[in-house]
């Protein structure tokens, strides 16, 4: 019922093919308007908070990975190098080591910080074939990604934000259960899987620690399993039927900032690095709608839903009207079909409800001559009423993310 494999294939939204290869989606426009939307979310509430956005490659050479550090500590994870021009190039496996060069185009000053950069961020994982799950474990996936660029004394309202527009999003898609996960390094592994630098371990562990404990959020913390540049919070979520699921990553970066050579003048005229806040609030399309399927048992909210509203005439001798209906509903930017089959009306019905369209319009004699029309929906009792009313309802429900 709730398996987002086999509801996706369902309701149009993704797919894979053989010849494209595993663990790499193929978006259907059911599923390109879920992500178009969550974009726009996503846009809407960091223009709120202060993100800029950029745009950067796919690809990069080496020498910026052995930079970062990703080689040597995270090559397994990244697809092999392509020769090229004498030199290796790497699919990206991550946004982070781009962002830090966009920090780096030019001088900074401490008055420019904090500095948010925002992409939704296409990356490549190399995934064994064992490990694919459907959209929870691809090798192709596309980031709600940011790195916020901060002084040491910005850090704690920085993060603090960050966690707050967690909260946000929970609230909008009804995520009642949660838990942050705060991974801490291993002193014994410093310089093999940890930077090798023990007082700053120590001292931004603690920094997320008192972040977190102030801001009353529910956490859990995990030794041995941090990023090898710094602490990092999982945060784990419980979908409507009880399923625990990773929907994204926090981390803190003390390590690569360094590595890049990544400075800004402070008050005092000295050169000081910054700190780096990696985050994801919406996770990647993939997992994050991989987990809407099954925590909405496909009946998405009406601001998500690819289609919103499915107008069904009972007969033809109708079709002239469900035909104004259908112009008036696109020229409000509402996401809207038309049946125009033959079919019977209860087929017609369960045609619909089985698309989980949240909204059909019945048009018969009655609605025409009246001029009204009838609305049945899941959440609701069938009503009669104008379209204008409707209408208006509908927006406001759109606009609200209801």
């Amino acid at each position: 019922k709730r398996d987002h494999r086999k509801l996706g294939k369902e309701l149009e939204i993704f797919t894979f093919d053989d010849d494209v290869g595993p663990g790499l989606p193929l978006w259907l426009p059911n599923g390109g308007i879920m992500i178009e939307e969550l974009e726009n979310l996503a846009k809407t509430m960091e223009a709120r908070a202060g993100y800029v956005r950029v745009r950067t490659p796919h690809i990069a050479k080496e020498a910026m990975y052995l930079k970062s550090g990703h080689l040597p500590y995270y090559e397994e994870s990244m697809f092999p190098a392509m020769e090229y021009e004498g030199g290796k190039y790497y699919l990206k496996a991550m946004n982070c080591p781009h962002h830090h060069k966009i920090f780096a185009v030019r001088p900074r000053s401490y008055k420019e910080l904090p500095l948010r950069l925002a992409e939704y961020g296409t990356c490549y994982r190399h995934e064994k074939s064992g490990e694919l799950f459907g959209l929870m474990r691809v090798r192709s996936m596309q980031m709600n990604d940011a790195h916020i660029y901060c002084t040491e004394d910005q850090f704690a309202s920085e993060l603090k934000a960050v966690n707050d527009l967690y909260l946000k999003y929970f609230r909008i898609f009804g995520i009642e259960k949660y838990i942050m996960r705060l991974s801490t390094h291993s002193p014994t592994k410093l310089g093999q899987k940890y930077v090798d630098e023990p007082e700053l371990w120590l001292k931004t562990e603690k920094m997320v620690r008192d972040v977190l404990t102030e801001a009353k959020i529910p956490f859990v913390e995990v030794a041995d399993e941090a990023a090898f540049y710094g602490p990092k919070i999982d945060v784990q979520v419980w979908s409507a039927i009880g399923r625990e699921f990773t929907l994204a990553t926090n981390q803190v970066d003390f390590a690569v900032p360094k590595r890049f050579g990544l400075t800004y003048v402070d008050a005092d005229g000295q050169a000081k690095t910054p700190l780096c806040i990696h985050r994801a609030p919406l996770s990647t399309h993939e997992r994050l709608i991989g987990f809407l399927i099954e925590h909405y048992a496909g009946h998405f909210p009406v601001w998500l839903s690819p289609i919103q509203v499915k107008i069904l005439p009972i007969s033809e001798k109708q079709m002239a009207y469900a035909q104004e209906i259908y112009t008036e509903l696109l020229a409000n930017d509402i996401r809207a079909e038309l049946d125009d089959s033959n079919e019977s009306l209860g087929k017609k019905i369960r045609g619909a409800k089985t698309k989980k369209i949240p909204y059909l319009i019945i048009v018969g004699e009655k609605e025409m001559a009246d001029k009204k029309i009838t609305v049945e929906s899941l959440a609701e009792a069938s009503q009669t009423t104008t379209m204008a009313e409707f209408l208006a309802d509908l927006q406001t429900k759109i606009k609200n993310r209801d």
